[in-house]
Formats: structure tokens, C-alpha cells, sequence
């Protein structure tokens, strides 16, 4: 995989807090998480870091829990990735060599050029608002059956 299994919780737990409250309305984190087998203590450091890459905003007491800090139209895959996982973990090598590059490429460097452009541009023109329509079309259908 592309990305960690804590950047698969985090969109995830996101994807669900995206369909379920507008950006700025606060959900508790037990809420985001019923009825999925995402564990609350582990997403919930997620989400902490996801607070300080500035996609989330946080809030303790009465009515807080988590919340968008922006419209899920405006919040790309890419951001999430790159702030749960970091931005070198689609550009590094696949084979782990530090010195390959178009100068020094490892045996699958070509290959890889062309896969990762193509992440690369499904994350950028993926949002959360994408993933939240697809979930609850899945969710639809499955209910029709």
C-alpha cells in the first residue's frame, strides 16, 4: 500500500466525520467511530495531528470533539497523506535505495516514475467531500439489496 494503516484510519475516520457534520459542526470522536472497527485511542492521536496540519480543529468541554477546519470540497487526499505520513513516502524509491533519482535510478525507478505521477494526481483531485458522495452511494445501494 501506498500509505500507512494509520493514513487508512485517519481517511476513514475523516470520510465519516465528512458525511455526517458540516465543516465547523463538532463531533465527539465515539461518534465518528460507531459502527466501525477503527480503534478510538489510536485514531484519535491521528486526529491529533491532524489538528496540527491545520485540517481539523479541536475543542474540549461541552459540544466539542473534532471538527473540519474547511469544507470537505477543499481538503485533498494529498494533504491527508502527507500529514498523517509525511511527503517522502510517495517520492522514495521503492526498492528503499537513498540515492536513486533519474541520475542514479534503481532497477524499477521508470516504472515507478509513471505509477507514482498517477498517485500523485489521484490524490490531488481526490477530496474528502469525493469520498464521503462514493461512501454513501455505497451505503444506498447496499440498503436496497
Amino acid at each position: 500500500m501506498i500509505y500507512s494503516v494509520g493514513c487508512e484510519y485517519g481517511i476513514r475516520a475523516l470520510t465519516k466525520l465528512a458525511g455526517e457534520a458540516p465543516a465547523g459542526q463538532f463531533c465527539l470522536l465515539r461518534d465518528i467511530l460507531e459502527n466501525t472497527d477503527l480503534p478510538q485511542h489510536f485514531v484519535g492521536k491521528i486526529f491529533q495531528t491532524l489538528v496540527r496540519a491545520d485540517i481539523l480543529v479541536s475543542a474540549k468541554g461541552r459540544g466539542g470533539g473534532f471538527a473540519l477546519k474547511y469544507p470537505p470540497e477543499k481538503i485533498n487526499l494529498r494533504q491527508i497523506v502527507e500529514a498523517i505520513d509525511g511527503g517522502h513516502r510517495i517520492s522514495r524509491c521503492i526498492l528503499g535505495f537513498d540515492d536513486c533519482c533519474g541520475e542514479q535510478p534503481c532497477p524499477q525507478h521508470d516504472h515507478w516514475t509513471l505509477i507514482r505521477e498517477q498517485i500523485e494526481g489521484l490524490l490531488d483531485n481526490s477530496t474528502l467531500a469525493d469520498l464521503s458522495r462514493a461512501v454513501a452511494r455505497k451505503q444506498a445501494a447496499k440498503k436496497q439489496e
